[in-house]
Parts: structure tokens; C-alpha cells; sequence
């Protein structure tokens, strides 16, 4: 449950929430913010178009596995790249990769990405160690070279992936960070479930939204907002994130997903785990 419902849902007082109303609806009708109509209007700018990633049925690797975008197997390495480890030495599980192309939401300045994970160390934050995002910015594929994966790690379930365009909004504790606007109407246009609003507004829209993979949007968070903001405090914005897929075998915690945030001009990267 969201901040917000928990919120409502709660013993409060009464006259601090209708005073806490009284001034969302007094700074609304300034702006002549009014309606539901308005409240669609001004939630239609905030929605972007994401990538979703489903992850195939397990299957044979091909000889090109390495210059195809798939979770498991063989990632792609270029000559005098290692296998990554963590801080300790110990090699990291490769999860996944993809090669951008001009209909996947990836920054246009990056040509791969790929995660590798620590499954016994199980980071759960940026400062964790035991997670790594690699970054291709270039690639060159007369450079490549095939990296035997470490012992120690067990084979793991290859899986292509098919993509499809999606449109995605925040869910309801992050819609004020990019409309507080949108966020206060839908307080006063119900002000004992001031969520519903909005959220029936995000079905009409682009339809129910659900956990899945992805590219690109806005997270879809388990245990509540936590976008992380870039150096000059903006929300970051999602690089991807990543569902517990049954055929990949992956299972972030109990059914949880892991988010990535990347900030293009100072290269940082973030990570979260949520889970149940």
C-alpha cells in the first residue's frame, strides 16, 4: 500500500485534512484546475513510451548468441576484457543484455547494456557491492572475443527476448514529481480516496498497468517511491527495469524487480531490489 493510502486509510484529523484540501483547491482554481477533464490534461504530457522486454522460452543458444539481445548464456566481450567480478574477485552471474536499436527506449548514445548480478551476495542498493551495468557506448565487432564463463558459476537458461512498445506513467506516490499539479487534483476531485483519480485516469490513458520488464517509462515500484535524483536534484530517469521472469529463472528476492537509473551527462548509474 502506497504512502498515500496508508495515509487516508489512517486516523487523522479532520480539520488539518480539509484545511490540507481547502489550499490544494484554492491554488487549483487560480489556475482554473478544476475538472477531470483537466486532470487528463494535464497527465497526458508526463506519459513516455517504454520497451517491453518479454523473455522468451529457454532455448538453444546460436553460434551468434553473443550479438543477439537475450538473457543467460554468452555475453558479448570485446579482446582484453575480462569476466566481471566483485569487489572480492568472485565473477558475477550475467543476466542480460541488449544492443540498442532506433525503436527501443535506450539512450541513443549507448549500443549495449548489460547486468551481471551476485546471487549469494544479493545487493540490494547502489552502494551494495555485487552488481555491475555495463555500458557500451561503442561496440566494435570485428573486436570480439569469446570469454569462458568461470567455473565456479552454473550454466544458466538462454532466453531471447522480443520487444514491443508500451506507454508507461508514474504510479501514484511519483506522479507528483512530474506533476504535482495532476497530484493535488486528484486530492480534491476525491478527497476520501484522492489516489483513484488519478489511477482510473492512468487506465484510460495507456491501460492497467502491470509489473514487467522494460526499457525506458517509469518504474513500476513494489515497496514505494524511490527514484533517485540526479546531481541537480531532477528524478533520474529509468534505464530499465526487471521483473522476476520464470524462464530466465530469476527471482529478485520474493517477486520482486531490480531498477536502473542512469543520468546521460554525468554517466552515474543507480540500482534498487524491491520485493513482497
Amino acid at each position: 500500500m502506497s504512502f498515500w493510502k496508508k495515509l487516508f486509510n489512517g486516523k487523522i484529523d479532520n480539520h488539518k485534512t480539509e484545511s490540507h484540501f481547502d489550499k490544494y483547491r484554492n491554488e487549483l482554481n487560480i489556475l482554473n484546475l478544476t475538472t477531470i477533464s483537466d486532470l487528463e490534461n494535464l497527465v497526458k504530457p508526463v506519459i513516455r513510451t517504454a520497451t517491453k522486454l518479454e523473455v522468451l522460452s529457454p532455448s538453444r543458444p546460436p553460434e551468434s548468441s553473443q550479438l543477439i539481445s537475450h538473457f543467460g548464456g554468452q555475453p558479448y566481450f570485446e579482446k582484453g576484457e575480462l569476466w566481471p567480478a566483485s569487489n572480492n574477485g568472485k565473477p558475477l552471474e550475467f543476466i542480460f543484455q541488449v544492443f540498442n536499436s532506433t525503436d527501443l527506449q535506450l539512450p541513443k548514445n549507448i549500443e549495449l547494456i548489460q547486468f551481471y548480478y551476485d546471487w549469494d551476495e544479493f545487493p540490494w542498493e547502489t552502494s551494495n557491492d555485487g552488481w555491475l551495468v555495463k555500458i557500451y557506448k561503442k561496440i566494435d565487432k570485428e573486436n570480439i572475443e569469446f570469454v569462458d564463463k568461470p567455473n565456479e558459476l552454473e550454466r544458466s537458461k538462454y532466453c531471447e527476448i522480443k520487444f514491443s512498445s508500451t506507454k508507461s506513467l508514474p504510479d501514484w506516490e511519483g506522479i507528483d514529481l512530474h506533476s504535482y499539479n495532476a497530484s493535488k487534483l486528484s486530492c480534491v476531485l476525491n478527497e476520501d480516496e484522492p489516489w483513484d483519480s488519478y489511477d482510473q485516469m492512468v487506465t484510460k490513458l495507456i491501460g492497467e498497468q502491470d509489473y514487467q520488464s522494460q526499457l525506458g517509462g517509469y518504474p513500476n515500484w513494489v515497496q514505494g517511491e524511490s527514484t533517485p535524483n540526479d546531481n541537480e536534484g531532477n528524478p533520474m530517469k529509468l534505464l530499465f527495469q526487471i521483473d522476476s521472469e520464470e524462464n530466465a529463472g530469476l527471482m529478485w528476492g520474493d517477486v520482486g524487480l531490480i531498477y536502473v537509473f542512469y543520468d546521460d551527462n554525468t554517466e552515474r548509474v543507480e540500482f534498487i531490489l524491491q520485493c513482497h
